[in-house]
């Protein structure tokens, strides 16, 4: 779809039909590239916003809030709303919790971080097209490398 075809949406952002938590805007190309081939059609022209609350199988609302996306319409798993194993985090380099967590296991640290920052100061990432949230994934790379020292230390790693 091209950027002729969107309508611009200048009202408030929408907050989740689903459980009234206030929306982020994502870009439209990451809600074409993640939503399953044969739902593509279903796109309205409105942009979209996500929806991070991990209770709540709503991913995308659209701008006027009469569309939504839910996970299962998604070529991928959204890792903050994920309970089990693996859960995502990087999905440009194929990181999981379960990778983070088994360095810390076994080594006390982690490398996963350094090596999703060289290959983003490479060019390699396309954070747009491959993660739901349309954003760099190293906050929830780092939000997770501090729970699982936290665990460590608890000796519950």
């Amino acid at each position: 779809m091209s950027n002729c075809c969107i309508i611009p949406h200048t009202g408030d952002i929408p907050a989740c039909p689903m459980n009234g938590q206030i929306t982020r805007p994502v870009p439209k190309k990451t809600v074409e590239s993640l939503i399953k081939p044969e739902l593509k059609t279903s796109l309205t022209p409105q942009p979209y916003y996500f929806c991070d609350a991990p209770d709540c199988d709503t991913v995308y609302v659209s701008a006027l809030g009469d569309h939504l996306i839910a996970k299962d319409m998604l070529t991928v798993r959204v890792g903050i709303k994920e309970t089990e194993d693996p859960i995502p985090l990087c999905y440009c380099f194929g990181y999981d919790r379960r990778a983070v967590r088994d360095d810390i296991r076994h080594t006390g640290d982690t490398q996963i971080q350094n090596l999703i920052k060289q290959r983003v100061r490479a060019g390699e990432c396309h954070c747009e097209e491959m993660n739901p949230s349309g954003g760099c994934c190293l906050g929830a790379i780092a939000k997770v490398i501090k729970q699982a020292r936290a665990m460590k230390e608890q000796n519950l790693l």
